[in-house]
């Protein structure tokens, strides 16, 4: 008789699930005591207790602390969306179906400066542990990777019908927003410079505007 394709059985869809959810109970709580404690004083006992598992249950899933943290990265860029993908989000259908160009980026601005803003805290957190952990520093260089392609698909989006203004290429429309909507320049003007997040919001579109097409 033939047996059935792991993880394709009933029990294997269950094990499966009660495995993610797991995995994500434990990074869930690593993210609040990471934000809470930071990262050197949260050990993975008290992430075990946090999270109602054993310690060699956080072992077993992640290997390491530093996974844990990029698990809990990863999580906060998700926020409360389905997806941990950001381009699979409910937002950027929106901005698929967007017809009007300059709402269309304005939804763009919106969707990636929230994601900055959410994950300002937790990426001091990573470049803290940066300091003494060689993985923190991998991770952070991953995390750039990650949301420049994000990005440059975003933009992708934004330029499918409209011409960049003369001068301005893909790849420095992509390097340009890269520069100016990220967690760093949120902490810069939002809470360093007191504005507010619509404020920053507004301020990113406009310079996207002016910058990649040329808008005045």
């Amino acid at each position: 008789m033939r047996q059935p394709v792991k993880g394709r059985s009933e029990a294997g869809r269950r094990r499966e699930s009660r495995a993610h959810e797991t995995r994500r109970r434990i990074a869930e709580a690593g993210l609040r005591l990471f934000l809470e404690n930071g990262y050197a004083s949260t050990t993975m006992q008290a992430v075990a207790e946090t999270a109602h598992v054993a310690p060699a249950t956080i072992y077993q899933a992640f290997g390491s602390k530093i996974a844990v943290l990029a698990a809990a990265l990863d999580i906060n860029v998700g926020g409360d969306e389905s997806s941990l993908v950001v381009l699979d989000q409910d937002w950027v259908d929106n901005v698929r179906r967007e017809k009007d160009l300059d709402r269309q980026l304005r939804l763009v601005a919106e969707g990636t400066s929230r994601i900055a803003a959410r994950t300002a805290s937790i990426k001091e957190v990573v470049r803290d542990a940066a300091a003494t952990e060689v993985e923190a520093r991998e991770l952070i260089r991953q995390d750039h990777e990650g949301r420049h392609r994000t990005q440059a698909a975003l933009v992708d989006l934004l330029i499918e019908n409209r011409p960049l203004r003369p001068g301005m290429d893909r790849s420095r429309a992509v390097d340009t927003y890269f520069a100016i909507v990220n967690s760093t320049t949120y902490e810069l003007l939002v809470v360093q410079r007191g504005w507010t997040l619509s404020e920053w919001q507004g301020w990113i579109a406009d310079v996207i505007a002016r910058e990649l097409f040329g808008a005045h």
